[in-house]
Parts: C-alpha cells; structure tokens; sequence
C-alpha cells in the first residue's frame, strides 16, 4: 500500500508527516515511533496491513525532525515530540483509541496517555524505554561528557541496530525533565508491554519497572525470551498483533 502522505500544522508552526487509514472503524491504532525512526518502519507497515485487515482505523505520523516531517532533528525532544504525538491523538481521536508505542515511542506513549486519560482506551509498549536518557549519560565517558557539554552533542553508535546517531546535551536534559520511573505512574487504562529478553538496547527490566508502577490493573508483561529490541520478527509481529485485539 502507498502510503497517503498529509500534513498537519502542530503547535510549533512546523507541518509534521502523517498517514491517516480510514477503515471505518470506531476504533482507531496510533503508532508512535523511535528515537530517528519514521512512519515506514517494519512494525509500522505490518500494521497498516494488519489493521486494513481487521478493520481499525490506522494513523501513524514522524515526530518533527523526523521523516517526512518539517523541523530540526536537534531542536526536538521528549517534551516537544510527546505534545506533536498529543495534537495527532486528539486530532484524530475516536471513540475507542488504542496508542501502540516503540522503544522511544513507549516512553512518548506513557506521557501521552497519563496527559489525556479521557482519550486512550490502552496502551501497548515495544521495548519501551523511558528514562533511557539516564542510561545514555552513564555510558558516556568522562571525555564524552564534557564532549557534549561543550559542543552541545555527540555522535555515537552503541547499539547494532542503528547507523551512527547524534545526541544532544539539550536532549539529554529535557529527558530528564520527563521521567517516570522515578514514582507511580498514574495510568489506570489497560495496557500490555512487550519486551525482548535479548534486548541489547533497552533492557526488560525497564519494562518490569513500568509494570510495577503502573496503577491500572488491567496489565500484562510478554517477555520474549529469543527476542531483540526490534521484535520484528513474523512470531514478534503476531504476538502485537494478538495484544492489540484484546484490547480492542
């Protein structure tokens, strides 16, 4: 399916990139993607495909900096790119909103939903990694450190799954401003994570943490013992796939 590209002016005056699939549905699956991922990723695609299927209504978008969309990769952050993925759910809302969110898109999601209570219906985690800006810091050098504090970003790469990628001190210090697993989060909608056991990226164990200080008491962890952080495998696929219709 070729994707129908929009645009939707967001807040910051910047058009940010979305594809609206309209299946009639009076449910509707939003996407949230990774940390310089976009719109046309694997998992991203395969539910498109999934819920054309299954008749949900489908909408995916890039945070700005991202993709298709207007803005400065390096002016972004959590609490910029959480509010455009807040103005996409509230412009499309339905009666039934279901927020599937990825690595970078978990954390997004959690801050998303415990913002709009009233909007998402659940809430499905993929290697959610809120908080993760802690783990960055900790893994940088002393040189590193004073690297970005001077220059105002790095280049690294410490993971397989992606080419090099720059981070900003900016960046680091607003995630900060933005994390959750430091107390209760106060979400009671259901929600269900999913998390490699493999996962060299975001360990499960920020998942068991989430499930733990989430208050809802409808929610489940899936610890996929062979899985990776992408779990995009046709098993890790299906396995989402089955998530998101029991909280349909």
């Amino acid at each position: 399916m070729k994707l129908n590209i929009k645009h939707l002016k967001s807040s910051f005056d910047e058009n940010l990139a979305y594809s609206q699939e309209e299946n009639g549905s009076k449910t509707s699956i939003f996407f949230f993607g990774g940390y310089a991922s976009d719109m046309t990723g694997t998992k991203a695609t395969a539910l498109s495909k999934w819920c054309e299927k299954n008749n949900f209504n489908f909408i995916r978008f890039d945070y700005s900096g991202h993709g298709q969309s207007e803005g400065n990769f390096e002016e972004g952050g959590i609490t910029k790119w959480s509010l455009e993925a807040t103005e996409v759910l509230k412009k499309f809302s339905n009666e039934k909103n279901i927020i599937i969110g990825s690595s970078m898109g978990g954390w997004i999601s959690l801050i998303v939903a415990l913002k709009n209570q009233k909007n998402v219906s659940g809430l499905i985690g993929i290697a959610s990694a809120p908080d993760f800006v802690v783990g960055e810091w900790n893994r940088l050098s002393d040189d590193q450190k004073s690297k970005i504090k001077n220059d105002g970003k790095i280049i690294i790469n410490w993971d397989k799954y992606n080419d090099d990628y720059t981070i900003t001190y900016k960046f680091l210090k607003d995630g900060m401003n933005n994390m959750l697993l430091n107390s209760q989060i106060n979400i009671d909608c259901p929600i269900r994570l999913l998390h490699g056991r493999l996962d060299q990226v975001v360990s499960y164990e920020t998942s068991e943490k989430i499930i733990d200080k989430i208050i809802s008491r409808n929610k489940k962890l899936t610890i996929v013992d062979d899985g990776d952080h992408s779990l995009s495998r046709e098993s890790d696929l299906q396995l989402l796939f089955d998530n998101v219709k029991e909280l349909s």
